[in-house]
């Protein structure tokens, strides 16, 4: 991994926690090390998957004023495009058990499996401005808080699938190791350990 894509991974794991304090400090260090606004826009705006939208309307708050930037023109709205990009997303992440899983989540809840692809893999992780890699890494550190065990094995794999190298998880995971996050560090130790078994 890069420093620009453990700067991210760590802004995006303090603002998932709330910590805006040492968010803020890791800012001004990637405004520094020119990381783009774009990319930790996009990787703030991811966060509202799994951290919910206060993480992401708090983060991106702070993006525009350590970077003092304003976002581009807002994508347009297609839900068509959504779903499309969304579901061959989806799959190029779970490849062969795509089906398997897509009809599991559709038996307890159409409407969910449907907003997953369209909003979750189509409107959000297959957006520009930062690459699926990364993505998948955040999704495992920000899963990992919430020791969400199925969620975390599902993306390791995942980024696997999409170009990750076990030691890009292995360095992502090393970014949860902080005093008020060491918990979702062990998890996430734990969770690649039962993956490689």
């Amino acid at each position: 991994m890069t420093k620009q894509q453990i700067l991210i991974l760590k802004i995006t794991i303090f603002m998932s926690c709330n910590d805006k304090d040492n968010a803020r400090i890791l800012m001004q260090d990637a405004l520094k090390l020119h990381v783009p606004y774009t990319s930790l826009y996009e990787a703030l705006l991811q966060i509202h998957l799994f951290s919910g939208y206060p993480a992401s309307i708090e983060g991106l708050s702070l993006l525009q004023e350590v970077y003092n930037e304003a976002p581009a023109a807002i994508e347009e709205y297609n839900v068509q495009l959504f779903k499309q990009r969304g579901e061959k997303l989806c799959r190029d992440i779970y490849t062969t058990v795509f089906e398997k899983m897509n009809k599991r989540m559709h038996s307890f809840s159409p409407e969910l499996s449907e907003w997953m692809i369209i909003d979750g893999y189509g409107k959000t992780l297959s957006r520009g401005n930062l690459d699926i890699q990364t993505r998948e890494l955040i999704n495992i550190c920000i899963l990992s808080l919430g020791k969400w065990k199925q969620q975390v094995i599902s993306h390791i794999r995942g980024a696997l699938h999409v170009g990750a190298e076990i030691h890009d998880i292995e360095e992502a995971i090393e970014c949860l190791q902080t005093e008020q996050t060491n918990e979702a560090y062990a998890f996430a130790q734990e969770m690649l350990k039962e993956f490689r078994s």
